[in-house]
């Protein structure tokens, strides 16, 4: 790393480094980016696992994953789940669906979905 590479990074944020970092790590799956993610056509996007929660839906719990491939969210949303064995934060995962716009995030109803190795 060149002295030119080290001020470049002392003068980027941490979250356009890990944005960089996460883009690095999920560019060679050939996914469509989440930037790019629109609703009512089907995607294929992957990220890193940022956030977990069991929230209600429709009187049921049901998971609602939130994932980042660095350059922006897809909520992925697991009906009638409180878990799935594999799925915690930092993860890497994939998933297939068709999205719809939802309290303005992209939100992807019982995804296919593929966990990715640490």
């Amino acid at each position: 790393m060149g002295l030119k590479d080290v001020v470049r990074r002392l003068r980027t944020s941490v979250d356009e480094l890990d944005a960089a970092r996460l883009q690095d790590r999920f560019v060679h799956l050939e996914l469509t980016p989440m930037a790019e993610a629109v609703a009512r056509v089907p995607l294929r996007v992957g990220g890193e696992i940022k956030r977990l929660q069991i929230v209600p839906r429709s009187g049921v719990a049901s998971l609602h994953v939130v994932v980042n491939d660095g350059t922006g969210e897809v909520h992925a949303v697991f009906t009638g789940r409180r878990t799935l064995g594999g799925v915690v934060p930092g993860r890497g995962m994939v998933f297939e669906g068709v999205a719809h716009h939802e309290r303005g995030e992209l939100v992807v109803l019982n995804p296919a979905y593929e966990l990715l190795p640490h």
